[in-house]
């Protein structure tokens, strides 16, 4: 990427950067190149790098889809779960997770960085790999298309959802991070843009995808590393991940019914209120639910 950004910058001064192929070329010609020939050396100069160096990638890119992206989707996905048992659970354990130190950099080395490497990739490997699963309809067949499909479904998945909540405040709405009631936010978010249903919609469909792109990816990873090198542990592996998928699928569905269901603390205060002020007192001296003291709805 620096060759390119110096490239642009030489050629808008009138100089370019030295690069060997090129003063070949411009040799061998008699003419000095454009800077569309510097772009078009320079790009084959990567490719040739990437080639060259495919092994490393292709580890790295199966080893980030692990670790630690793989590793923060478990705790993201257990963390969204809690909303099903209380919104007072979610928000204390969110608030944790806002008081780590060092967030920020947490969250670009550990989370932004590997998920934007293993994304990239991924990318190059869908555009160029090619399914045959018309042809050999069998299930490692089905496996590696549909590891693509959720893959292009879970990329689009995860840049909706940090513009959604992450970055909000970048698109003018609220700051989840340090948010006194993230469960109240996360609510209203729901309720935003869009209808509550299609949220969920959306929702449902992208966690689905990403649960199954991980888990599924567990076995490849397995695969590329040589930790499983038989049929047996092959098979031992898919149903060890199925289970892991299983339970990852049924804390992101609890966590959309748990948004549905429970209310923020904010929200119960408000009716508390609200039914208070509903109450009138007899002419016993108890309370009457149902009426203001004086005697109106």
């Amino acid at each position: 990427m620096r060759k390119f950004a110096a490239c642009g910058a030489a050629c808008s001064r009138g100089r370019r950067p030295y690069n060997r192929p090129i003063a070949l070329a411009e040799a061998a010609s008699g003419h000095a190149p454009t800077c569309q020939a510097v772009s078009t050396a320079l790009t084959e100069n990567v490719e040739r790098w990437v080639d060259r160096n495919h092994f490393l990638i292709r580890r790295l890119h199966s080893l980030t889809g692990i670790v630690p992206v793989g590793v923060f989707l478990i705790e993201h996905l257990f963390t969204n779960s809690l909303t099903l048992l209380s919104a007072a659970k979610f928000n204390e354990h969110v608030h944790w997770l806002h008081r780590l130190p060092y967030l920020p950099v947490i969250e670009l080395l550990f989370i932004f960085l590997p998920l934007a490497f293993h994304a990239g990739y991924g990318v190059v490997i869908a555009r160029t790999g090619r399914s045959n699963v018309e042809q050999y309809p069998w299930l490692d067949n089905w496996r590696y298309t549909l590891q693509r499909v959720t893959g292009w479904i879970a990329l689009g998945f995860i840049l909706v959802h940090l513009a959604h909540f992450r970055f909000a405040h970048w698109f003018g709405g609220p700051t989840y991070v340090g948010a006194p009631d993230p469960f109240g936010l996360t609510q209203l978010g729901f309720n935003q843009v869009l209808p509550s249903g299609v949220w969920i919609a959306l929702y449902l469909v992208g966690l689905l995808s990403a649960v199954f792109h991980f888990c599924n990816g567990i076995c490849t990873f397995c695969i590329t590393w040589g930790i499983t090198v038989g049929d047996r542990s092959r098979k031992r592996v898919s149903i060890g991940a199925a289970g892991l998928g299983m339970v990852l699928a049924a804390w992101g569905i609890a966590s959309l019914i748990g948004l549905r269901m429970n209310f923020s603390p904010g929200e119960i205060e408000h009716r508390q209120v609200a039914e208070r002020s509903h109450v009138r007192l007899d002419d016993a001296g108890t309370a009457a639910p149902g009426r203001t003291p004086d005697g109106g709805f």
